[in-house]
């Protein structure tokens, strides 16, 4: 089976070293570009809780290319770390 692409899924595909963080606030998503791929991209699961999630994309050759954030702002209210003793 071959996976199905968006139309303009290649545009994701540039790796542009003066913009490393992008977010998109309607789908309430980030996206942190780590190294340009050296091969095929795939991408492996860290986390999901049904409403958020976080994926790395990685080359054939392991290079981590990129960690995807969907649900961002429900995950920095979960995961909040700030000192409530001050």
């Amino acid at each position: 089976m071959k996976a199905k692409y968006p139309k303009d899924y290649d545009k994701y595909l540039e790796y542009d070293f003066d913009n490393r963080i992008s977010y998109d606030e309607d789908a309430d998503s980030m996206y942190l570009y780590v190294a340009p791929p050296q091969g095929t991209v795939g991408t492996v699961m860290v986390y999901n809780d049904g409403k958020s999630m976080v994926t790395i994309d990685t080359d054939e050759v392991n290079t981590q290319v990129g960690i995807e954030i969907l649900g961002v702002t429900r995950l920095m209210k979960k995961f909040n770390t700030k000192n409530e003793k001050e």
